[in-house]
């Protein structure tokens, strides 16, 4: 019965995987064309994006776990870094002599460990660990061989104070690993995030970012406390609320310098598919005319935008369009467009966009306005236009930087542009030292790729011949500059090659001639019999 839930396990996540699969293959970036001008769209009321509280703005859970005594001690005798905390019990067991003696001992207000007749120790700046072992040496020093023992027995508790942007100053009561997030639910939703003040009982304060801490995994912005500090949350400088087609919708607070691209890259976790990227809305209210502003971003544009506090970022999903096109091959599909990453520019993947186009528009705009996604790979002169059964040879390049007629043509729904990539490498192979593929040098002949190649071969044939086929594998005739994607062959000498098997022929019938010729004479003698 195991073994059949097993299988079933591996093929739920199989076809899953293959689901997942197929979905990327699909996956497509959707760019509409800017003669539609931005399209007007209702302002979103501030209601329907809600102002998330400073427990959700964190992910913290609905409240916290509330450990037991037991459960206390033992995730502190674990811990490698629980402090000495006032009120922390323990129990000490040595001998002395042939008497075995019992100590309860506790840490003072000042994690100060008393042991009667031998001494103290000073644990405020050390850990559970780091006081075991001081307690032992003050006993080990008196009494040798006494092999004394010390137990934590119970956990110390000490309150901390909360004030500032909360629903009401708070006294928390916390213990030795009780961390900043676990003290600030009091916090009203316009606390800050990104700057929680902690004074400690000597007066110094240090500020601390929980968004760091809790979002982004950094622990050191979520210290634990100590007796005696005091927390004082700030109000929030710049608030963003995001919403619409991203992946973790929710109210923002953002650093110093982060815009809209690290809201929605970083805060948001990216883009949906389908999101219109040309069209990001963003509403802004203006305190003097007492309403909502309402500006669109291209991110195609490039560049950021910078955001003030309470805005409201929506990105909606795009308007349908009947009239498509496809472009597909060596064209950049991610949301920014960056020709600069080892894969686009080795050519390895081949993009999508789904270009949503105004009625009229020709291939001419198309081409302008995808021009900033065209890789430097792209083979624009080698680009063609699918539309039904006819493929249309492209000339791309001309038309986008010369005069060239066929940029007038308009552009119909169902048309699939095809831009192939152009690869900078030239393959040598036949009779050279080490056959290859090399990088694409413009102006250099044959000469210089046959070097790189090492050279001719011993088994080059003489006088040597050299042929050169273009990428359609169709020989050309080269004088000077090899074009890329070609292909040098140098002619082999087969003479011995081919003259084996010949040889090998003739041996055979040879022996099978002489064998005819050795049974016939038996023949005959036979007869002569």
């Amino acid at each position: 019965m195991k073994r059949v839930r097993t299988v079933g396990l591996l093929i739920l996540v199989v076809l899953f995987t293959s689901a997942t699969m197929l979905f990327a293959a699909e996956a497509g970036l959707v760019i509409r064309s800017p003669l539609f001008g931005p399209a007007p769209r209702p302002v979103v009321q501030e209601s329907e994006l809600k102002l998330q509280s400073f427990a959700d703005q964190l992910g913290l859970g609905a409240s916290p776990t509330t450990l037991s005594d037991q459960q206390r001690v033992l995730n502190a005798v674990s811990s490698g870094n629980y402090p000495v905390t006032p009120g922390d019990s323990y129990r000490l067991v040595y001998l002395d002599g042939m008497k075995t003696v019992t100590v309860d001992l506790q840490a003072d207000d000042k994690c100060i460990i008393t042991i009667p007749g031998l001494g103290s120790v000073d644990g405020s700046r050390m850990n559970w660990a780091e006081a075991r072992e001081a307690v032992l040496a003050v006993v080990r020093t008196y009494h040798s061989y006494s092999n004394p023992q010390l137990v934590l027995t119970a956990t110390g508790t000490f309150t901390v104070s909360v004030i500032g942007e909360v629903a009401g100053t708070r006294i928390v009561s916390a213990w030795g690993l009780s961390r900043l997030s676990e003290v600030v639910r009091s916090a009203t939703a316009w606390a800050s995030t990104r700057a929680v003040q902690v004074t400690g009982r000597d007066g110094s304060s240090r500020t601390y970012d929980l968004y760091r801490a809790l979002r982004k995994g950094v622990l050191e912005e979520d210290p634990l406390l100590k007796s005696g500090d005091v927390v004082t949350l700030l109000r929030a400088t710049r608030m963003v609320q995001l919403g619409g087609n991203v992946y973790q919708k929710g109210t923002y607070q953002l650093s110093p310098g982060d815009g809209l691209n690290a809201l929605l890259s970083s805060y948001g976790g990216g883009l949906l598919a389908a999101s219109d990227i040309q069209n990001i809305r963003i509403q802004r209210y203006n305190e003097e005319a007492g309403t909502w502003d309402v500006f669109f971003v291209n991110l195609l544009d490039g560049g950021d935008t910078e955001l003030e506090h309470l805005d409201q970022v929506i990105i909606d999903t795009i308007l349908p369009s009947i009239q498509s096109i496809t472009i597909e091959g060596a064209v950049a599909s991610g949301e920014s467009a960056d020709t600069t990453t080892p894969t686009a520019q080795m050519g390895y993947s081949s993009g999508r966009i789904f270009y949503q186009f105004y009625p009229k528009e020709n291939l001419k705009q198309l081409l302008s306005t995808i021009a900033g996604r065209l890789l430097t790979i792209s083979d624009l002169d080698g680009s063609f236009l699918l539309r039904g059964e006819e493929r249309i040879p492209v000339r791309a390049q001309q038309i986008l930087y010369g005069d060239d007629d066929q940029g007038l043509l308009t552009l119909q729904a169902g048309d699939t542009l095809l831009i192939p990539f152009n690869q900078r490498f030239v393959t040598v192979s036949g009779a050279v030292v080490r056959s290859g593929v090399f990088a694409y040098v413009p102006e250099k002949g044959i000469n210089y790729y046959i070097s790189l190649s090492g050279g001719l071969s011993d088994d080059a044939a003489y006088p040597t011949s050299i042929k050169v086929y273009g990428p359609d594998g169709k020989k050309i005739e080269i004088e000077g500059e090899v074009p890329p994607e070609s292909t040098i062959v140098v002619a082999k000498n087969t003479f011995v090659k081919d003259l084996a098997p010949t040889v090998a022929v003739i041996g055979l019938v040879s022996s099978i001639l002489a064998l005819i010729a050795g049974v016939l004479s038996l023949v005959l003698d036979f007869r002569k019999l």
